[in-house]
C-alpha cells in the first residue's frame, strides 16, 4: 500500500483522535491571571520637563507601579533588579518616570541603534489597550541610550513599521537608570469616557542577563500577551484631542544613468508632497498621502526566478506598512500591487512588430495619491477603509523609419480595500474583507470578498480558527470560469508545554486574488496535522526547549489527483551560553507531482522521493563577536540530484556606536530538473541543471546620537545556471531518456535551440543603499540617501567570482542621491499657542 493509500485510510482516524482529545482538553487549566494588578495615574498641574531625571515634586506623589515577575529566563520568579514605575498625566499628556535599579550600573547594556531596532542593550518599555480587547494596543519602548521603538499590537503580532510622535529622555546614574516619557494623548485611541480605564504592562529587559520580566505576570505557556495585562485607573476628564497631523516634505534627486556604452544620462528634480492625519473621532484616523513620493525606499532584494511563480517582495513604502494590521488580516491585501508592475506590461512584446523596438517600457505605475481609515470603536468594532489610484502607463515602440506609437500597458485604476473586524471575547475575533480593483478601458475588473475568525475557548486554551474567500473577475476578456472561493478550518489546542491540532485548506482551479493580493499556487486541498512540546525553564545545560512535528497530505482540488505527503519538524534549543541550536528536518516518500512546474495545463511533473536535513546555530548576540552559521542539505534517492545550501554571518560591535554585519549564503543544486521552454512542436522541454546562487550583505551602521545615524547596506546576488541535457515531459511526469533525451551537440526538437549553452544564465544584482537620519524635532528629519543598482543577466557564465564582478562594473548602473527635509506640523501646537497667548 502506497503512502497516498495509507493516509487516506488513516486521516479520518486521526482527525478523529485529534478532535476527540481537543475537546476534552477545552476545560483545562485557566490563564486568567489570579491576581491582575492595578495603579492609579495622578494628575499634576505642575510643568514635567521630560529629562530623565523625575526630580518634580508630582513623581514623589504618585503612585508607584513595582514587584515585576519574570518571562525568561525564570518564568514567575522575581528578577535579578528592581523596577520602580509611576504614571502622571495632564491634560495634553500621559507621563511615565521609570527607575530600572541595578546594582552595577555601569554594566547596563547601551548599544546606540537606528529607531525601532533593540540591539545589545537594556530597555524598558509600555503597552496600552485602550479598549481593553485582550488582542489590541499601543507599545512604546525606550533604551538606556534613549533610542525609541513604537508598535502597534494586534493578532498579527508587533508592527513596528507604526510611528508615533512621542519624547523621551533617560539617564544612567550610579543606582541604575531612568526613563520618562511624554505620550500625548493625541498619539493614541481611547474612548471619550469620563474615566479612562486601561489594560497596561510595564516591561523590562536586563540584557547581560538576557532577562525579561513585566508588572503583570506574562506566562509563556499562555497564548498571547496583551491579554495578560495589568490595569490603569483615574484618568479623568481627558477628552480625546483634536488629533490634525501635517507632513509636508520636499525632496530634491540627482539621478545619474550610465548605459552600456559609457553614456552619461543625469536628471535633477525637486519634488514636493505632503502626507496628513486627521481623527475623525476618539477612534478613527484618517491617512492620505497626497503628491505620494517613495524615491527612498531600501532597494529590492532581486533574485533570479526559475520557478512558475512570481516573487514576493517586502512593502518598503512607510505609508502602506505604517498602520496596516487590519488590512493585512484575511491575508488578501499586497500593497506592493500599487504602483507595481502594468497589469499589461507583456503587450509592448506580443504586440511588437517586426520593424519595431521597444523605446520605453515602465516597470511600475504611478502612484496619484492614497487614502486609509483605519480604527476600533468602543465596542470592538474595528473598521479599515483603504484607496488608492494609480495612473496610465504607456509603452514607446518605434519603427525603422522613426515612427512612434504608444502601446498602454496599465489603465487609470482605482484600488480599494474594506475590512471589518469584530473582537470576541476571550481575545477572539471575526472578520470580513472585501478588495476591488477597477481599471478603465479594456482591462478587466476584479473583487475579492473573504472572511477570518478566530474563536477561543474561555481559557484560552483552545482555538477554532479559519477563514474563506470567493475571486471574480469581470469584464473585458474573461473566461467563463473566472471565479473561485478558498477555505481553511483548523482545531487547536494552544497553552501548555504540549500542544497540538489539525488543519484542512482548499483552494480552487480558478481562485485568484493576485490582482490586490499575493498568490502562488491554487487549485489544491491539504489535510494536516501537527504537535509540538516546549520547556520554558531552564534544565540540564539548557535554559528552553522547542519541538514541532507535522504532517501533511495534499491533493489537487480539481481534478482530485493525489499530489504528495510531507512530514516535517524542529527541535530548538538555547543553552544556559544563550547559544541557540536548530536541527529541522522535512521529508517527502512520494515525491511530489508538480502540477505548475510545466506550464501547461493537465500535465505533471514527477519529483522523487526526497528528504532535507539542516539546522542552524546563533551564538550570543551580547558577545561583541557573534556568528551564524546554517547548512541544509536535500537527498533525491536514486538519482544524482541533491543541493547543498549553507550560510554564515558574523557579527561584530565595534563599539555601541559602530555595528558591522556580513553575511554570505551560497545554494548550489545540481542535477535537478526544471522547466526550460515549450518547443514548437507543443514539447515540453526541461533541462538538467546546476544551478548555484551566491549572496553577499555587508551592513555597516554608524549611530552619532539618538537622534542621528547613518546607514550603509551592500548586497550582491550572483547566480549561475548551467545545463548538461535536456529532455520532452512525459504524461507519467518524467523526464524522457533515450531518443528523446539530448545533449547539446546532438539533433534537438523542431523550434528548439541546439546549442544548450545558450540556455545559461549568469544573473547578478549589486545594491547599495546608504542612508542619513538626522531627526531634528519629534516628527521632523532629514534624510540623505544615495542609492546605487546594477542588474546584469547574460547567457555567457564566466568562469571565477573576480571575472564576474569586473562584468557587473561594465555594465548599466544608476546612482541616484537625494535630500528629504520632512516637517512635522501638530493642529493643538497651534492651539496651544493660543491658550498661552491669551493668558
Amino acid at each position: 500500500m502506497g503512502w497516498s493509500q495509507r493516509w487516506k485510510a488513516t486521516t479520518t482516524g486521526v482527525l478523529t483522535v485529534v478532535s476527540t482529545w481537543l475537546a476534552s482538553c477545552a476545560f483545562a487549566q485557566s490563564n486568567v491571571p489570579a491576581f491582575v494588578k492595578e495603579l492609579n495615574a495622578s494628575f499634576t498641574e505642575e510643568r514635567i520637563k521630560v529629562d530623565g531625571l523625575l526630580t518634580e515634586a508630582a513623581w514623589q506623589q504618585a503612585e508607584t507601579a513595582s514587584d515585576f515577575v519574570q518571562n525568561n529566563p525564570m518564568p514567575g520568579r522575581a528578577p535579578s533588579q528592581p523596577s520602580e514605575v509611576r504614571v502622571l498625566y495632564d491634560n495634553d499628556a500621559l507621563y511615565i518616570g521609570a527607575f530600572m535599579r541595578d546594582s552595577a550600573p555601569d554594566s547596563v547594556l547601551s548599544q546606540l541603534t537606528v529607531r525601532d531596532e533593540l540591539g545589545n542593550t537594556d530597555f524598558f518599555g509600555v503597552w496600552f489597550s485602550c479598549f481593553r480587547d485582550g488582542i489590541n494596543a499601543f507599545q512604546f519602548t525606550v533604551t538606556p541610550s534613549g533610542i525609541q521603538a513604537d508598535a502597534q499590537l494586534s493578532a498579527l503580532g508587533e508592527d513596528f513599521a507604526w510611528n508615533a510622535v512621542w519624547q523621551c529622555n533617560t539617564a544612567i546614574t550610579d543606582e541604575g537608570w531612568i526613563a520618562e516619557f511624554k505620550i500625548p494623548f493625541s498619539a493614541l485611541r481611547f474612548p471619550e469616557k469620563p474615566e479612562q480605564v486601561w489594560d497596561m504592562n510595564f516591561f523590562r529587559s536586563i540584557r547581560r542577563h538576557r532577562e525579561l520580566s513585566y508588572w503583570q505576570e506574562v506566562d509563556p505557556e499562555v497564548p498571547g500577551e496583551v491579554n495578560q495585562s495589568g490595569i490603569l485607573r483615574n484618568i479623568r476628564g481627558i477628552k480625546p484631542p483634536v488629533r490634525l497631523f501635517l507632513y509636508p516634505y520636499a525632496i530634491a534627486y540627482a539621478d545619474i544613468y550610465r548605459d552600456n556604452a559609457g553614456e552619461v544620462q543625469v536628471t535633477t528634480p525637486i519634488v514636493g508632497g505632503m502626507d496628513l492625519k486627521y481623527g475623525i473621532n476618539d477612534a478613527f484616523t484618517l491617512d492620505m498621502a497626497l503628491i505620494p513620493d517613495f524615491g527612498q525606499v531600501r532597494s529590492d532584494n532581486q533574485v533570479l526566478n526559475l520557478t512558475p511563480f512570481e516573487v514576493f517582495f517586502e512593502e518598503q513604502r512607510q505609508f502602506f506598512t505604517e498602520g496596516t494590521e487590519l488590512f493585512n488580516k484575511g491575508g488578501l491585501f499586497y500593497s506592493r500591487r500599487i504602483g507595481g508592475r502594468p497589469v499589461n506590461y507583456s503587450r509592448a512584446f506580443t504586440q511588437q512588430r517586426a520593424d519595431e523596438e521597444i523605446i520605453s517600457s515602465p516597470t511600475e505605475t504611478p502612484l496619484i495619491n492614497a487614502s486609509k481609515i483605519s480604527g476600533r470603536n468602543a465596542n470592538g468594532l474595528g473598521i479599515g477603509v483603504f484607496n488608492a489610484i494609480t495612473n496610465s502607463t504607456d509603452a514607446v515602440l518605434r519603427d525603422s523609419e522613426g515612427n512612434e506609437r504608444r502601446v498602454q500597458t496599465q489603465p487609470l485604476t482605482n484600488y480599494s480595500v474594506l475590512v471589518a473586524d469584530q473582537n470576541l471575547g476571550n481575545n477572539s475575533y471575526f472578520t470580513l474583507i472585501n478588495t476591488n480593483v477597477t481599471r478603465s478601458g479594456n482591462t478587466y475588473d476584479a473583487n475579492v470578498t473573504g472572511t477570518e475568525f478566530d474563536v477561543r475557548s474561555k481559557k484560552n486554551s483552545i482555538r477554532l480558527a479559519g477563514g474563506g474567500a470567493y475571486s471574480k473577475k469581470f469584464g473585458y476578456d474573461q473566461p467563463e470560469e473566472d471565479d473561485g472561493f478558498r477555505y481553511n478550518l483548523a482545531l487547536e489546542k494552544i497553552n501548555g508545554q504540549f500542544n497540538f491540532g489539525a488543519q484542512h485548506n482548499v483552494m480552487t482551479k480558478h481562485y485568484d486574488h493576485n490582482d490586490l493580493g499575493f498568490l502562488t499556487a491554487n487549485n489544491f486541498s491539504q489535510t494536516g496535522a501537527w504537535m509540538s512540546y516546549s520547556i520554558f525553564t531552564p534544565f540540564g545545560p539548557f535554559n528552553s526547549l522547542r519541538s514541532n512535528l507535522g504532517v501533511f497530505y495534499e491533493h489537487l482540488y480539481q481534478p482530485n489527483t493525489y499530489t504528495g505527503a510531507t512530514f516535517d519538524g524542529f527541535v530548538r534549543v538555547n543553552t544556559r551560553s544563550w547559544d541557540t541550536f536548530n536541527f529541522e528536518f522535512t521529508y517527502q516518500p512520494d515525491g511530489e507531482r508538480d502540477f505548475f512546474e510545466p506550464r501547461v495545463d493537465g500535465w505533471f511533473f514527477q519529483r522523487p522521493e526526497n528528504y532535507m536535513v539542516g539546522g542552524w546555530v546563533s551564538t550570543d548576540y551580547r558577545r561583541r563577536l557573534a556568528i551564524d552559521i546554517g547548512n541544509w542539505n536535500t537527498m533525491v534517492p536514486g538519482t544524482n540530484w541533491h543541493s547543498f545550501d549553507w550560510r554564515v554571518s558574523p557579527r561584530f560591535r565595534v563599539n555601541d556606536k559602530l555595528m558591522l554585519i556580513y553575511v554570505y549564503s551560497r545554494m548550489n543544486t545540481y542535477n535537478e530538473y526544471g522547466f526550460t521552454d515549450i518547443a514548437d512542436n507543443g514539447s515540453i522541454i526541461f533541462g538538467e541543471r546546476d544551478v548555484i546562487a551566491h549572496t553577499n550583505v555587508f551592513t555597516a551602521n554608524y549611530i552619532f546620537t539618538n537622534r542621528m545615524g547613518l546607514s550603509f547596506r551592500l548586497r550582491h546576488y550572483w547566480s549561475t545556471v548551467e545545463y548538461q541535457d535536456f529532455g520532452a515531459l512525459q504524461r507519467d511526469g518524467s523526464v524522457g531518456t533515450g531518443l528523446e533525451l539530448w545533449d547539446s551537440g546532438a539533433e534537438a526538437p523542431d523550434g528548439f535551440i541546439e546549442n544548450g549553452t545558450t540556455r545559461d544564465r549568469s544573473y547578478n544584482a549589486f545594491n547599495i543603499d546608504m542612508i542619513y537620519t538626522w531627526v531634528f524635532s519629534p516628527g521632523s528629519e532629514l534624510r540623505i540617501v544615495w542609492k546605487n543598482q546594477i542588474i546584469d543577466d547574460t547567457m555567457i557564465v564566466p568562469d571565477r567570482f573576480d571575472d564576474n564582478l569586473e562584468r557587473v562594473f561594465d555594465a548599466a548602473q544608476s546612482n541616484s542621491i537625494s535630500v528629504r527635509l520632512l516637517y512635522f506640523i501638530d493642529y493643538m501646537d497651534f492651539k496651544r499657542s493660543e491658550r498661552f497667548i491669551e493668558n
